[in-house]
């Protein structure tokens, strides 16, 4: 079923007809390994699409060769949580889940942006690949190992503005979407630590936002994922700050649905945060501009963007937006008055 105002794969039910709660988003876990599981298969096509490391021999996997021919050295293959279903069910949406990994997300989903450049450099059909006929249906998550994304349309609210802030992703430092306009923050749905126990601690997608929150907004290397302590959400600064905001009903995050990334048939979970000043302010007092992950674009004195018809067209219209950043604002535009920003 397609959404005209969101350039993303979508089926029936999962741009939602309201904005809902975070929490009411169900999420599932699997222990078991997937009976119908072919993503092992879906690896050795895949790697099929490499280039040669020597005469007789490819390069084993898209994120080896991220790491040795691109020096992507920073990239960790950290846990994620995998979805394998997504269903639509009353208004909200049911996500089911299993252990996955981030480089298996590069080396069978990720991957298809690399066999489509491969392609368009060629001058044959970009999306017309023997992989990409392979895994012949993108809503089929059992066919691939994925990841979430996470993707939040930050709202700064006073009495007389909202502003909204967008990203412009580092192009050095960044082997995903670099170079182009995103919402922030953006992140994989994942575990904070590599504790086992963290796995199902963190199976929370608002543990996610906020920890992209103090990554991308505050430039803290903490939130990485890649720690040994677990991240106490009720009292280590800024999760607690965040969790009683939200609490108190001064920071509200919305679901605004679901949808899959065009070229990478990646699912992304559409969210909008609307932080009254007062709590923002104060929370990202000392907000960075330039971070790890690229520049913040913050609009005037820090207060956002400002939320106005003629400055959401313009980066919805911007081809270095990317898909996913302008599902979020146009649907965020679309609910304006049920989100109080009318």
């Amino acid at each position: 079923m397609h959404d005209a105002d969101v350039p993303m794969l979508t089926q029936e039910g999962w741009i939602l007809p309201q904005p809902v709660p975070v929490e009411n988003v169900q999420l599932e876990w699997a222990d078991k390994p997937l009976p119908d599981d072919q993503s092992s298969e879906a690896h050795s096509r895949a790697s099929r699409l490499l280039p040669w490391r020597t005469g007789t021999e490819r390069y084993p996997s898209y994120s080896g060769a991220l790491v040795q021919l691109t020096n992507r050295s920073q990239l960790y293959d950290g846990n994620l949580y995998r979805p394998t279903a997504i269903e639509s069910m009353a208004g909200s949406l049911r996500l089911k889940f299993t252990e996955g990994s981030y480089f298996e997300h590069l080396d069978t989903t990720e991957v298809l942006a690399y066999e489509a450049a491969s392609r368009s450099l060629a001058g044959h059909n970009s999306v017309d690949g023997r992989y990409r006929r392979w895994l012949r249906d993108p809503f089929d998550l059992t066919r691939r190992a994925t990841g979430l994304g996470t993707v939040t349309l930050t709202i700064r609210l006073d009495n007389s503005h909202a502003g909204f802030y967008m990203h412009k992703r580092d192009a050095k430092n960044l082997s995903v979407g670099p170079g182009v306009v995103h919402a922030i923050p953006a992140g994989e749905f994942a575990p904070a630590d590599i504790g086992l126990d963290s796995m199902s601690a963190d199976f929370d997608v608002w543990h996610t936002v906020m920890r992209e929150y103090a990554e991308e907004f505050l430039d803290i290397e903490e939130a990485y994922g890649r720690g040994g302590r677990p991240l106490d959400y009720d009292n280590d600064w800024p999760y607690s700050e965040l969790s009683r905001a939200r609490e108190s009903g001064d920071l509200r995050p919305y679901v605004l649905g679901i949808g899959l990334d065009v070229l990478t048939w990646k699912p992304e979970l559409l969210l909008v945060c609307v932080i009254d000043s007062t709590v923002f302010d104060s929370i990202f007092a000392e907000m960075v501009t330039a971070g790890r992950e690229g520049t913040i674009i913050v609009g005037p004195r820090g207060h956002g963007i400002a939320f106005d018809k003629a400055n959401i067209s313009s980066y919805i219209d911007s081809a270095n937006t990317r898909g996913a950043a302008k599902a979020c604002l146009a649907l965020t535009w679309r609910h304006r008055v049920e989100l109080g920003l009318a």
